[in-house]
């Protein structure tokens, strides 16, 4: 009975390994070519979730050439804000980048952040209508995300509204949900696709209430703005919406009759096998996931300072705040499948190499079951930190030329200086859709050579 039981798990891997999304899911709703612009407030503003996005289609699909602009400026609403109306926002920071995907999160601030108001809402029902009515006249074929604004905490923190003059009961977080189930009916009616940030942050914030109340406060630090954690999970959500596949690669091999049983998403040669040792060479076609926040501390909100590069990532320490979060929404099984199975060896323990570098000790029956090497240090992941700083830097001169450049530009009296402005300002997009290439080269895979030897 146990050994069918065994039989029958050992199926079901298989299945795994050769039935889930590939590298190359035909499903995925980013395409060749795409050019993506993020729109909306602060909370877009922050960069983090776009970044995430950015780096996850970057790495695992290292071949699929796409641009991404983010677009977000604090304090917006669908009618627009401080940055200007909402027409000279999309003329200026949408249509020039001639996108043919959007994401629009705008509600946060157009809520006004007190009790639910039908004149407000109304406001916001017919900007929003006015902002999908321009994307599609002036971009034909333009896809269009309408993302449901993320939550305002009012489950971790206290409940309330920050201006309430009439001390209503209730919570701001209620009025968000109205304006996340407007915009879900507004995709319906328009065959827009809609993901929910709200309903996934307040899902994850509840889960981790449970486990440790305090950690739970710094998924949305001071209710409004998540940090970078709470924002990995909103690049989740929106790349499940997108059908991501989870699978980096996928390798089974059995040491005992010296085969390669399954794989995906990867080439596998030189296998060769010793009493005492196994090796292989491996081509994978994608690269792990790297998760931002997890070995690193990023601030709530990046500074202002032009070139900043983030904190630097400690593969050895892990952020207790991240490590809880993902855990949660399950993010390596839904994002970052790299599995390695090794059946047929002999009881006891085995070290793993890859390019010489120690990864692990496990036992026979752990690499009989399978491992995520995703959550290992290796050259892959090293490889993959490297993709995300280069994401990270390319937003960052976006954000410098736009918000210290472009928008300084009307206020500049002299009409010369303002035409040599305009001209300083093309050259530094120019260069900014540059560093793409910068982005395929890093992302690109490279043979890894793997070595497990028993120990004595």
């Amino acid at each position: 009975m146990k050994s069918m039981l065994w039989g029958a798990m050992g199926a079901l891997l298989l299945v795994a390994l050769t039935s889930g999304h590939s590298a190359k899911a035909k499903g995925f709703f980013i395409k060749p070519g795409d050019r993506v612009v993020f729109y909306g407030d602060s909370i877009t503003e922050q960069r983090y979730y776009p970044v995430a996005v950015q780096t996850f289609i970057r790495t695992r699909f290292p071949d699929l050439h796409v641009r991404f602009v983010d677009s977000g400026v604090g304090g917006d609403r669908v009618t627009g804000g401080w940055a200007g109306a909402i027409n000279l926002r999309l003329k200026r920071d949408v249509f020039p980048f001639k996108p043919n995907v959007v994401t629009i999160m705008l509600g946060m601030n157009d809520g006004s952040y007190r009790p639910f108001n039908k004149r407000i809402f109304t406001i916001y029902k017919n900007g929003y209508r006015h902002i999908i009515q321009s994307l599609q006249a002036h971009l034909p074929g333009v896809k269009i995300v309408l993302i449901a604004p993320s939550p305002w905490d009012n489950y971790s923190q206290r409940k309330g509204y920050p201006r309430n003059p009439h001390h209503r009961p209730g919570s701001y977080n209620d009025v968000l949900i109205r304006y996340s189930n407007f915009v879900k009916k507004l995709a319906a009616k328009n065959d827009l696709l809609c993901v929910n940030f709200n309903s996934a942050l307040v899902k994850a914030i509840k889960a981790a209430i449970k486990i440790n109340p305090h950690l739970a406060t710094r998924i949305i630090p001071g209710q409004c703005h998540p940090g970078a954690t709470g924002q990995m999970v909103m690049a989740q959500t929106l790349l499940r919406a997108w059908d991501a596949p989870a699978t980096v690669a996928a390798v089974d091999l059995n040491a005992a009759d010296k085969s390669v049983v399954q794989r995906a998403n990867t080439t596998v040669s030189h296998l060769a096998v010793s009493p005492t040792q196994i090796s292989w060479t491996e081509m994978d076609k994608s690269l792990p996931y790297p998760m931002m926040t997890l070995h690193a501390s990023w601030p709530q909100f990046p500074p202002m300072a032009a070139g900043w590069t983030g904190p630097p990532e400690n593969m050895h320490a892990v952020n207790p705040l991240a490590a809880m979060v993902l855990k949660l929404v399950h993010a390596y099984r839904v994002l970052d499948s790299e599995s390695l199975r090794v059946g047929g060896l002999a009881a006891g323990h085995y070290q793993l190499r890859i390019n010489h570098q120690m990864v692990g000790t496990f036992s026979a029956s752990q690499l009989a079951k399978g491992i995520n090497l995703a959550r290992y240090n290796t050259p892959m992941m090293a490889q993959a930190y490297k993709v995300m700083r280069l994401v990270w830097l390319q937003t960052e001169y976006r954000f410098v030329t736009w918000r210290n450049y472009q928008l300084s530009l009307p206020r500049l009296g002299d009409a010369h200086v303002q035409k040599l402005g305009r001209k300083l300002v093309a050259a530094m997009y120019k260069n900014m859709q540059s560093m793409d290439a910068a982005q395929y080269a890093a992302a690109k895979p490279l043979p890894d050579h793997y070595n497990l030897t028993a120990v004595k």
